[in-house]
């Protein structure tokens, strides 16, 4: 069903440029693969219904790998989770931003804005925003070290918690989404295009920056509409899942059935799992991924002062859409200096 719903929006590639899809194969390299210690994080600090949630991410895993045919990865939203920890916001806020990321991604791939929208999100703003995720998420790992008391998953609000509001849908727009936007086109379409043609070459057709959002697109509606986890493909999660072995998307459909089964097998007890988790390891599974996160800057050769002053302010505010308007005014203020220098 997932492939055939994007085919009826998307062109097929040539043949020159499209290769052949790999086969789907299952082996002890396909099992590889890593899943984002953030979900835990949301399970035990926002309340997020760990068994659905669970379900709905590892169908987008099988969903991707059916149509990719790449070990193509899916992971929780970096941005939009660490703001979400940080501000303790309900499961109702992350369908919300799911929601409004699938129309999002959904219109620019229908368009071709992808492209359009690049232009503005250059490294330096890209790169500060996830310094600012990197050093939101080492907040709130060290949070949960310092914790004495296991998180407990009784207190968290119910499962069931219905359909987003108006105040939801207002609070996912420019808390979550806003911040998360440029990460994701980065990150998740244009980067993972270019490194599956790096690993893949002549069978990565399919990966396009168009196909990529509407992939992104169609899951996170699905998603948003039935309260999960709002997902995105990333460049760093095909790097692990292609050095632990993974060759094609059999190591994602094997690793998305575990999660749907898992998510099925208990539906309303699946928070359960989670308790046993100490506090103190969640919060140093969470550092890691910070850490690392905030370590990408390194990658970048100019404006760096802007990049480092973009992270300082998203994290100190807590709210990343501050970071970015700040980024993008800034940008704009010394394009136009270096624009009338040069004319003079």
């Amino acid at each position: 069903m997932y492939p055939s719903i994007l085919r009826m929006f998307t062109a097929e590639p040539r043949p020159a440029e499209c290769g052949s899809p790999l086969p789907i194969r299952f082996g002890l390299g396909e099992l590889t693969g890593t899943f984002a210690p953030i979900y835990l994080g949301l399970v035990v600090i926002c309340g997020l219904p760990s068994g659905r949630s669970l379900a709905l991410f590892g169908a987008a895993y099988i969903g991707a790998a059916l149509f990719f045919r790449l070990p193509m990865p899916v992971q929780p939203l970096k941005a939009m989770a660490a703001i979400a920890m940080a501000r303790h916001l309900p499961p109702a806020a992350l369908a919300a931003a799911g929601l409004w990321m699938g129309s999002i991604l959904l219109a620019l791939s229908a368009t071709g804005g992808t492209a359009w929208l690049g232009r503005f999100f250059t490294k330096p703003i890209v790169k500060g925003l996830q310094l600012g995720v990197g050093l939101i998420l080492i907040k709130s790992s060290l949070e949960l070290v310092f914790r004495h008391a296991p998180p407990a998953a009784a207190g968290l609000p119910p499962v069931g918690s219905g359909f987003p509001s108006p105040t939801d849908f207002r609070d996912a727009l420019f808390l979550l989404v806003i911040p998360q936007l440029p990460l994701t086109i980065g990150n998740a379409v244009f980067a993972v295009s270019n490194v599956a043609r790096d690993y893949f070459p002549g069978h990565a057709g399919r990966a396009t920056p168009r196909n990529l959002a509407l992939s992104l697109g169609v899951s996170n509606l699905v998603i948003g509409a039935a309260g999960g986890l709002p997902v995105c493909h990333g460049s760093g999660g095909m790097t692990a899942h292609y050095g632990f072995g993974a060759r094609s998307g059999g190591a994602t459909i094997l690793l998305g059935a575990g999660f749907v089964v898992l998510g099925l097998a208990l539906p309303a007890d699946a928070h359960r799992v989670f308790e046993l988790i100490p506090s103190w390891l969640l919060g140093l599974m969470l550092l890691y991924p910070g850490v690392c996160h905030a370590l990408l800057i390194r990658r970048l050769k100019s404006r760096v002062p802007l990049a480092v002053l973009i992270g300082l302010i998203g994290a100190a505010a807590g709210n990343l859409a501050w970071a970015l308007a700040f980024g993008l005014l800034a940008q704009w203020l010394l394009d136009a200096r270096i624009v009338k220098f040069v004319k003079a």
